[in-house]
């Protein structure tokens, strides 16, 4: 018999209402967690007699708990606060139950089961059924779970589930309401362990990916041979929304299809959001199988059929029961175990179609379907031919022959990155690279079934194949695979030499992972397409760094209107829920590219168009300096889609947390209006505090385009003179809200355009909502885009073109628009204006009480200043490829000063100085400051150290037989050069270290003196260095302003210095431009109608 197909059962997601608005007590719980493991009464009194003083000051008491959690060991100690709630608030749990829909077919026969059957194979009723809630019975009274288990092993002939001997455990999570917490799954997680259970169903989730206990705990199940399967949750069409536990890397997430082999609309798409804003999600779901009338038992009798990714889950935990069966049971989970029986599936799986849809839809692509559908008679055989490779290694083990082969091997999810097979490897098919465009970042997840503990021996390398040396190919990643899985993260960039190439190319990432002594290589294919670099006017650059994603931030859903979802959980993406408007823009012709970090960090001149799109974040100083500079004098343009604020709506706005029985605050509106009318502060354009809706609005019309709603968005208060403005008439949503009003306001500006006055001045457009690009309205509403308005709108601002129904001399144009002959400034009747957040007594409105501060990447909480914490160091730290170098100091006098400031000049990770700890810095112009010096006694010991980090080792010689040209040099990766500082000529012995040589061709005529001297080695050093980062294609970095003029190359951007004089900077630079305008003829000030008169 096989033990434990676990089902998880019951989980639901609360009615959103309101809360009783008179106070009532409420406990909100706290978790202890323990090192080791123990009876429930030793670990309360360990964790109480540390918290005694605090339990008395706070009123903390112990939580209570299952009977069955005193049976059995535990690691945890459940405390509850007891607190007071008063102002109005909304429910939101943390997990759910997915939900389901309502004259069953044979399941067994659709998925082919019945010849598995026939074999012998039945996986092998219900040993024990768990209460692990408050409630004092057992009984299902919500319905989920008696179906879930069903589907499993159910016995009745009409509805007969996959697996009918599977031993089975049933766990009740949730009460008769549907509620559930933390500790409740702690507990029954720990029975599980202590009972043995192999394989768990989960078809519950929910979006809380950082609730540590849990995913910690769902970590040790796997690391203890447990097969976690859970469902990705019923919240499709919508991307980005895969529920947790099924978005862990060690978690068979199932996504669900239609009995048509359709991707099911309810069930939840990919990216997983982990990695935002500074990576790229993982692929999920995994694989998907039917979710569509599921046949199963009812609760009161007979059988029903369901629908919903519930009813996925418990399939593809059936299957592996059947499988598992095939395998003898004393080898049986020697060879199954999480990442194994992932490979198995993930192998099977037959893949679907994918295809692009009308309305900018790509259907099928990776993260809909993950490897493809469930198919068991696949399964089986890959199942069977694993069995007889086992049976062959342990025969050649017995034999003694030298070489075993390898049975389990790792592998990678996906197993190629190929820009060709298009739409399937959507979004990263969907646009070429080229050269200086930010790296197509991509999550791959390594599964390693040989061992729960493994390592990437050395930094993944590039092979390059056809074509393949155009790339740079870098990695992030930890180099421990644990349990049983990891992740990299891969960085492709096109050399600075194709920046013209037309093609594919192609190459390999190699991995070699370690488990306690069997090394296995791994290859990756890729396969990129390459185009010569677009100019700017094509290029659009999408901010992602300035959204603050859920978890586990409290930042209020864009659209008010929308009563089902709560919170703005979709991460704000291209990818996510901007998928449509990814495929319009590039279907467009343009190129986006994903921003991770602040403006600060890039050439924002490349760029035609720079997109903010429903911030959340603060901006740094330094970062508005940079974003405005480039629109005032690089031609550079801005595009703003803003969304609500409303500050008397905010401090009325709270959550309740079923999971923590704690309330939330909300850090900041739809968007961060107070943050975006800084950035945009210099151009005297301002949103107001207040929030509107209009049902239908229609903008910019360019004869294709439909109305479009303005969901819960915001107006313009002030607006510069030469701009024009775009009027809607709207709900004041605020008024009504708040105060019951239905208020209608005429006439209010909610688009702006115009046109920066300078010679190289971009433009500016701003639009107060974001509603009509995001995709993750509630399928109820059909999602009506503005992508008309926004082609308009992007050839105004990429090529300077106004809007085709409007002429400078229109006061009052059909779409709205009119001229502004003066700045507009809002009647405050009427609009409300927001407080000028310059001012620093209100900056407490922008931190909502220090609330904000604690979830955002810029703020930090002390006085709420804005103190720069330098994301540019992320990107530089993601190339792989490191340089070292190596230096004598044999006689313990040599000036090193010219040497340590050309390390710091090109970027070297470290310089290693073999002999004495002294040396004279003369020349270095406090170099040593900002290098890395590490200290050896000779040179064996530095090559010792050095080869640890992967270095190729390179000595900078004469020319001589065997030695590289310093530009033909085949670097692969990560390099130290030994440079000879002393002596005329590396010695013996540091010619003993190396394992090639690099010269510089000697072009000068030969004389007797020439052929006995060479270039200054300083010189030989600096010109081998620039190839080699050319070749690494290291980023180009900040440089010092000192009294020293800027020698040296920093890791970091400089801290941002108030007292800095930056509006000097910028009046020097308003000069500049004035002369050439002048130069040119033009005259200052006559704003956008300059351009078209």
């Amino acid at each position: 018999m096989i033990a434990g197909i676990t089902a998880l059962l019951m989980m639901s997601l609360l009615s959103v209402v309101p809360l009783a608005s008179a106070a009532q007590p409420q406990s909100k719980e706290y978790i202890a967690q323990l090192s080791a493991y123990d009876v429930l009464e030793t670990q309360e009194q360990i964790v109480s007699s540390r918290m005694s003083s605090a339990a008395s000051v706070f009123g903390l008491e112990i939580a209570g708990r299952s009977p069955f959690a005193r049976q059995t060991p535990t690691d945890f100690v459940g405390h509850q606060l007891k607190t007071v709630g008063s102002k109005r608030a909304v429910n939101e749990p943390a997990r759910e139950l997915f939900g389901l829909r309502q004259e069953p077919t044979l399941l067994v026969d659709d998925l082919g089961v019945r010849e598995l059957w026939e074999r012998g194979y039945k996986g092998q009723g219900v040993k024990e059924r768990i209460n692990w809630t408050h409630e004092p019975k057992n009984e299902d009274s919500v319905g989920h779970g008696t179906f879930v288990a069903g589907v499993v092993s159910g016995t009745d002939a009409k509805c007969p589930g996959i697996a009918p001997e599977a031993e089975l455990f049933v766990f009740r999570m949730f009460t008769a309401e549907q509620l559930s917490f933390t500790s409740w799954y702690l507990d029954a997680f720990n029975y599980a362990l202590f009972k043995g259970i192999h394989v768990l169903n989960l078809s519950t989730g929910g979006p809380d990916f950082q609730d540590l206990p849990f995913v910690d705990k769902v970590k040790e199940l796997a690391a203890n041979g447990i097969i976690l399967v859970s469902a990705v949750g019923n919240d499709g069409p919508h991307y980005g929304l895969v529920s947790n536990p099924a978005d862990q890397a060690e978690v068979i997430g199932v996504g669900g299809i239609t009995k048509n082999n359709e991707i099911a609309e309810f069930s939840s798409r990919g990216m997983t959001t982990w990695e935002l804003p500074f990576g790229s999600g993982r692929v999920k779901p995994d694989i998907v199988t039917l979710a569509e009338d599921v046949p199963g038992a009812d609760a009161s009798g007979g059988c029903k059929v369901l629908s919903g990714t519930s009813a996925s889950a418990p399939i593809v935990s059936a299957s592996i029961a059947i499988l598992a069966s095939m395998i003898p049971a004393e080898e049986r989970w020697n060879l199954l175990n999480p990442a194994s029986m992932k490979q198995i599936l993930l192998q099977s799986a037959d893949k679907l179609q994918a295809r692009h849809d009308s309305d900018n839809v790509v259907r099928n692509h990776i993260f809909e379907q993950g490897n493809g559908v469930l198919n068991i008679s696949k399964a089986s055989r890959v199942v069977e031919n694993l069995w007889i490779q086992h049976q062959t290694a342990q025969n050649a083990t017995r034999s003694g022959q030298a070489h075993v082969p390898t049975v389990l091997k790792p592998s990678s999810f996906p197993d190629r990155i190929d820009m060709t097979d298009c739409p399937r490897m959507w979004p990263f098919c969907s646009q070429p690279l080229f050269h200086s465009a930010l790296p197509l970042m991509i999550n791959l997840t390594i599964l390693n079934p040989a061992s729960v503990v493994g390592t990437i021996k050395m930094p993944p390398q590039w092979i390059s194949d056809t074509n393949g040396e155009h790339l740079a190919v870098s990695t992030s990643s930890s180099s421990a695979l644990w349990p049983y899985f990891g992740s990299i993260g891969v960085f492709i960039q096109v050399k600075e030499q194709a920046a013209s190439f037309d093609g594919i190319a192609k190459g390999a990432l190699r991995l070699e992972v370690d488990n306690g002594g069997q090394v296995d290589e791994l290859l990756i294919p890729l396969t990129i397409r390459i185009i010569p670099t677009p100019p700017a006017s094509k290029r659009i650059l999408w901010d992602q760094f300035h959204n603050i994603p859920y978890p586990s931030a409290f930042v209020p859903r864009d659209n008010l209107e929308n009563q089902h979802d709560l919170m703005d959980v979709s991460g704000d993406h291209p990818h996510t829920n901007f998928h449509q408007l990814w495929n319009f823009l590039t279907s467009e012709g343009f190129f986006m590219e994903i921003m991770p970090f602040e403006y600060s960090c890039l050439d924002l001149g490349k760029y035609g168009v720079v997109m903010v799109v429903d911030p959340e974040e603060e901006f740094f100083r330094d970062e508005i300096v940079a974003l405005q500079a480039a629109v005032k004098y690089s031609n550079v343009s801005l595009i703003v889609f803003a969304d609500w604020y409303d500050n008397r709506m905010l401090d009325s706005l709270e959550l309740f947390d079923t999971s923590t029985l704690s309330k939330w605050h909300a850090i900041t509106g739809g968007a961060n209006i107070p943050a975006i009318n800084e950035l945009l502060h210099d151009f005297h354009i301002a949103f107001g505090d207040g929030v509107i809706y209009s049902s239908s609005v229609s903008l910019l019309d360019a004869g294709n385009d439909t109305s479009f709603p303005y969901w819960s968005g915001s107006y313009l208060t002030n607006f510069p003179v030469g701009g024009y403005l775009g009027y809607i008439d709207a709900v004041d949503q605020s008024a009504r809200t708040l105060n019951g009003s239905d208020k209608t306001l005429t006439d209010v500006p909610v688009l702006g355009l115009y046109q920066v006055p300078s010679h190289y001045g971009g433009r500016i457009a701003v639009f107060g909502d974001s509603s009509c690009l995001d995709s993750s309205v509630h399928p109820a509403t059909k999602f009506r885009d503005c992508f008309g308005m926004l082609r308009s709108i992007l050839r105004f601002t990429n090529e300077a073109i106004l809007p085709s129904s409007i002429a400078p001399q229109d006061d009052s144009a059909s779409t709205g628009l009119q001229r502004l002959e003066l700045e507009f400034v809002a009647d405050k009747s009427r609009l409300h204006p927001l407080v000028d957040m310059q001012d620093e007594d209100i900056w407490h409105l922008r931190a909502r009480h220090s609330e904000f501060a604690k979830h955002s990447k810029v703020l930090q909480a002390s006085e709420g200043k804005s103190i720069h914490r330098n994301f540019c160091k992320f990107y530089a730290k993601q190339h792989s490829v490191e340089l070292y170098m190596v230096l004598s100091n044999k006689s313990g006098r040599q000036n090193l000063g010219t040497y340590l400031r050309t390390a710091s000049a090109f970027g070297a990770t470290q310089v290693l100085v073999v002999g004495s700890e002294r040396f004279g810095t003369h020349g270095a112009h406090r170099a040593q400051k900002y290098v890395d010096v590490v200290h050896f006694y000779d040179f064996a010991e530095a090559r010792e150290y050095l080869k640890e980090k992967g270095c190729t080792i390179f000595g900078l010689s004469k020319q001589s037989a065997g030695s590289f040209a310093a530009h033909t040099t085949p670097y692969q990766g990560t390099s130290a050069f030994v440079v000879d500082n002393e002596f005329p000529g590396l010695s013996e012995e540091q010619r003993a270290v190396c394992d090639h040589f690099v010269h510089v061709p000697f072009h000068g005529e030969q004389t007797e003196a020439s052929s006995k001297l060479s270039l200054d080695t300083t010189v030989v050093t600096a010109i081998t260095l620039h190839h080699f980062t050319a070749f690494a294609q290291f980023p180009v970095r900040a440089i010092e302003t000192t009294s020293t003029q800027g020698k040296f190359v920093l890791d970091a951007y400089p801290t941002f210095d108030p007292s800095h004089n930056e509006r000097g900077e910028e009046k020097a630079a308003m000069r500049e431009a004035k002369r050439a305008n002048a130069a040119d003829g033009l005259a200052e000030g006559n704003g956008l109608g300059s351009m078209f008169d």
